[in-house]
């Protein structure tokens, strides 16, 4: 069985969970036995479990392989990862992520804005067309053009037309906006706070968060533009901010997923891992040694010593330029949950058996944070003279980034002290801000891609054509087989190397 097999199977056992216990889950009061006519309190929860999940998927590891986060370095038999990472993707590995964000995710985003709209719940749709604007975000940055105008509609039109992605883009703001509306509407049968696992808790508390992400992930869309057309990027963020509109205030406003330390209920990220493509899936050394050079607090959170015992502690990163081996730093806590200290044993090289620990999978998927929002807003007002100081918001960044990763205090003050301040030319504040950003948003799906894609950093070497597919970095996805051959519209594409409307950095 492949990876996107597996991933597909969890996706469909965290769906059969949720509606076959969502009374004792989500105490929702809907038969959950009725699929012919589902309630929007039973399938908001299906979409957000789906959106952790895509957070954790084959899209994350794609991007992150790409963008040298992780290493499919390996002694296993299987290579899937290896491949992935020397730009080996291909149409049929697609196919499960394809059909995961289309065929579930937005199909059941769609019913949820129709029914809500239906039946008095529009606070449900206002939700659902906000969730619709993030999903088709990543959608468009990992293929460009995409179906939209044509989407969604089943039985009514099973080949529809593959829209331009900046008509896509463009439509997203007046989602998100329509999202806002239908969210402030003074009425609304249900509430979506308990139903669902993305801001769970009273609608008073939990509608302001969905405010804040909406307008924080237009400021993300905007930002997007910064090459392509840095004087609306510039104009449309001066706007957003100047009028007044709520942002992220606290790492407590992350549009994220816990998990939960059950069977089928544990991140995707430790489950993959953890299973068949165990010693697969390690830390790159890019991203290890940017932090290692820095001595980064974060690395306890994010990784394992490597040798184990090491004092002061070490860590080491994967690369598929490698010989086979997994004598390296593995995953930690920050994305695979609690760990629990077993009998460790470490082997002669210096990495640790199997089972040496042994982690919950009860970790936070995060898919747009309060950090990441400070770095937005760093880079506009150094690169496109939008409100707000940027160094100012660059610090903000670095300090919600440590809390994400549960470091505080001396050791957070302390390195703000070392590296903590833009110098230099704007290009190399810029360079500062994305290499912070890129260390922060390590396991946010798609993003350090496309920040790479946008401006160059952080300055990674592409990887030799003796092991790589191609002698540069991939700009996009290939089209998964599954629609090639069944929709007629589907564009043709060969390679990885086609771009997304706002890449036109040389």
């Amino acid at each position: 069985m492949n990876v996107k097999k597996i991933f597909i199977s969890m996706v469909v056992l965290a769906i059969g969970l949720n509606v076959q216990s969502c009374k004792k889950f989500y105490d929702v009061n809907d038969d959950p036995n009725n699929v012919t006519d589902v309630s929007v309190a039973q399938l908001l929860p299906n979409v957000t479990v789906n959106i952790g999940y895509l957070g954790g998927s084959d899209l994350f590891r794609y991007s992150g392989l790409i963008m040298q986060q992780f290493s499919g370095q390996t002694t296993n038999t299987s290579q899937t990862f290896k491949e992935y990472e020397r730009y080996s993707i291909n149409n049929s590995d697609v196919n499960g992520q394809w059909s995961a964000i289309f065929a579930t995710t937005l199909a059941d985003i769609s019913r949820i804005i129709t029914k809500g709209e239906e039946t008095g719940n529009l606070h449900y749709s206002g939700v659902a067309r906000i969730l619709k604007a993030y999903v088709y975000q990543l959608a468009v940055d990992a293929w460009g053009d995409v179906p939209y105008s044509e989407a969604l509609k089943f039985s009514e039109n099973l080949y529809p037309k593959y829209d331009n992605d900046e008509d896509i883009y463009k439509d997203l703001i007046t989602t998100i906006d329509q999202g806002i509306a239908d969210i402030n509407a003074p009425t609304s049968v249900l509430e979506p706070d308990k139903n669902t696992t993305i801001y769970v808790g009273t609608w008073a508390t939990t509608k302001t968060n969905w405010i804040k992400f909406a307008n924080t992930l237009k400021l993300r869309i905007f930002l997007h533009y910064s090459q392509k057309d840095p004087a609306f990027a510039s104009s449309q963020i001066t706007t957003l901010v100047n009028s007044g509109a709520l942002f992220m205030e606290s790492p407590a406003d992350n549009f994220q997923m816990k998990f939960l330390a059950e069977s089928g209920r544990q991140t995707p990220i430790n489950s993959i891992e953890g299973g068949q493509f165990r010693n697969a899936f390690f830390p790159n050394r890019t991203i290890v040694n940017m932090m290692n050079a820095k001595d980064d607090p974060r690395r306890s959170s994010y990784y394992v010593p490597f040798p184990y015992n090491s004092t002061p502690k070490t860590y080491k990163g994967a690369s598929v330029l490698d010989n086979a081996s997994v004598a390296y730093s593995r995953l930690n806590t920050f994305l695979k949950g609690d760990a629990t200290i077993q009998n460790v044993t470490v082997n002669s090289d210096g990495s640790i058996t199997d089972n040496s620990i042994v982690w919950a999978g009860n970790s936070t998927i995060r898919l747009l944070t309060f950090a990441e929002y400070n770095f937005i807003r760093a880079e506009a007002a150094l690169i496109l003279n939008a409100p707000g100081n940027a160094q100012t918001f660059f610090e903000a960044g670095i300090r919600a980034s440590m809390a994400d990763a549960g470091i505080s205090g001396a050791e957070v003050d302390s390195y703000i002290a070392a590296n903590g301040t833009l110098t230099g030319t704007s290009s190399q504040q810029l360079e500062q801000i994305i290499n912070e950003k890129y260390v922060a948003n390590f396991g946010v799906v798609m993003e350090p891609w496309t920040d790479w894609r946008r401006t160059g950093f952080p300055a990674i070497t592409p990887l030799p054509i003796s092991i790589a597919v191609y002698d540069q970095i991939p700009r996009s996805l290939i089209y998964p087989l599954s629609e090639s051959s069944s929709n007629p519209n589907t564009p043709a594409r060969s390679d990885l190397l086609q771009r997304v409307f706002w890449d036109t950095r040389p």
